[in-house]
């Protein structure tokens, strides 16, 4: 076994350029692989994380009748939405389920802050108090929202780290949303959970009630709270279920639990991982044709070498295993390649994004693996043809 790996790797360099360019459709192919799925590893991780940090009796309420037990019709969020400050307030009021003091909700606005002559097209929305815990912020300085803030309408915006490098702004300065012209009042630090999450880094918050002034309509986009303990998680989604249902008449809203979107987006990246794979293979395909042509094209050439192999002793199989070898050897040393490659892919996007890739050992067997049978299915037509030559004929051949 050990000759007829070295002997497969002489052959196989005393023909690199047509080795290389055998292997190039296996390297492509395994690093395509290995990379989307150590982004969809990693981005799955990193969400998994995020939504557990929120802890077990998060409830989150969002516009739009839901497509299954708990799942998000996407769709909605291109709509109006069908939840509003009063529903805020009838929970408060009625959910006795519902922790005290654990409700806050958004409503999402439009406008470009500027200061001066810089601007930033980020992502604002108006809040309460209470949805600083689930926005994944820590203030670094300034100061929090309040109660006076929503009550008052005050003029005040909240902006993270990223927005005032943007801006160039501090605590005290004045910018202006759109025509409205605001202060600095609190810069916070998005957390490392929520870094994935792409409108967090430029995360633009104003009171709620002012908000609603600038949109003309109460009109809220998500509301997050907490059950009073992890027991009564279910029956609390259940009682908030109920008190909107009895004031819309319709479902027109989803009650959604973190494992609920967790089991939905784990869901989508299995499929998402499964087109991968799938694409992946054309690819392993078309390598595995290019192989089986080259090895065929080898046996020729090397005719009259197993002729002289057959003559001094060199069984069947002896001659079999050593082209399947050369075969399995071309595709894994494709595959090092192509795992290679993917790792120092993962390291750059760990590197320049908030994305963290996970190049788990389950990955790199799955390419190994495909590769080493990407190496026999096609190797082994070729083989079989080089251990049934005649070695007489294989004598005369020139």
């Amino acid at each position: 076994m050990t000759d007829s790996f070295l002997a497969a790797l002489k052959s196989l360099w005393a023909n690199k350029l047509r080795s290389f360019l055998t292997l190039l459709g296996m390297v492509i192919g395994i690093y395509a692989v290995v990379t989307l799925l150590s982004l969809a590893r990693g981005v799955q991780g990193q969400v998994t994380t995020a939504v557990e940090g929120f802890g077990p009796t998060l409830i989150m309420i969002m516009p739009g009748e839901d497509t299954g037990e708990g799942v998000f019709n996407v769709g909605s969020a291109f709509a109006p939405s069908t939840l509003f400050v009063d529903d805020v307030r009838l929970l408060e009021d009625k959910a006795d389920l519902v922790a005290d003091g654990s409700i806050g909700y958004v409503s999402y606005t439009g406008g470009v802050l500027k200061k001066g002559d810089r601007k930033l097209s980020g992502f604002p929305f108006g809040g309460n108090p209470e949805v600083f815990p689930y926005l994944s912020l820590e203030k670094t300085s300034g100061r929090e929202m309040t109660q006076a803030d929503l009550d008052k309408v005050t003029r005040t915006i909240f902006i993270t780290e990223k927005a005032a490098e943007k801006l160039e702004a501090k605590v005290g300065d004045e910018v202006t949303l759109g025509t409205t012209k605001l202060t600095v009042e609190g810069i916070f630090r998005v957390k490392e959970e929520a870094k994935l999450d792409p409108t967090s880094a430029d995360s633009i918050l104003i009171p709620a009630t002012l908000a609603h002034e600038l949109n003309k309509s109460e009109q809220v986009g998500q509301i997050m709270l907490k059950a009073v303990d992890i027991d009564s998680v279910a029956a609390a989604k259940e009682q908030i279920t109920q008190i909107l249902k009895d004031k819309h008449g319709v479902a027109d809203f989803t009650v959604s639990l973190p494992s609920d979107l967790l089991e939905q987006f784990t869901e989508i990246t299995d499929i998402l991982t499964l087109m991968v794979v799938g694409i992946a293979a054309i690819s392993l395909l078309v390598s595995g044709i290019g192989i089986s042509n080259i090895m065929l094209v080898t046996v020729t050439e090397r005719t009259r070498e197993i002729g002289i192999r057959k003559a001094v002793g060199a069984t069947h199989g002896a001659i079999l295993l050593q082209f399947l070898i050369e075969a399995i050897v071309l595709t894994v040393i494709g595959a090092i390649i192509g795992i290679g490659l993917a790792a120092v892919t993962g390291f750059m996007v760990a590197k320049f994004s908030p994305l963290d890739p996970v190049l788990s050992a389950e990955t790199i067997l799955l390419a190994v693996g495909m590769a080493v049978l990407t190496g026999i299915i096609f190797g082994l037509f070729p083989a079989i043809r080089a251990a049934r030559k005649n070695p007489v004929e294989a004598l005369r051949f020139e």
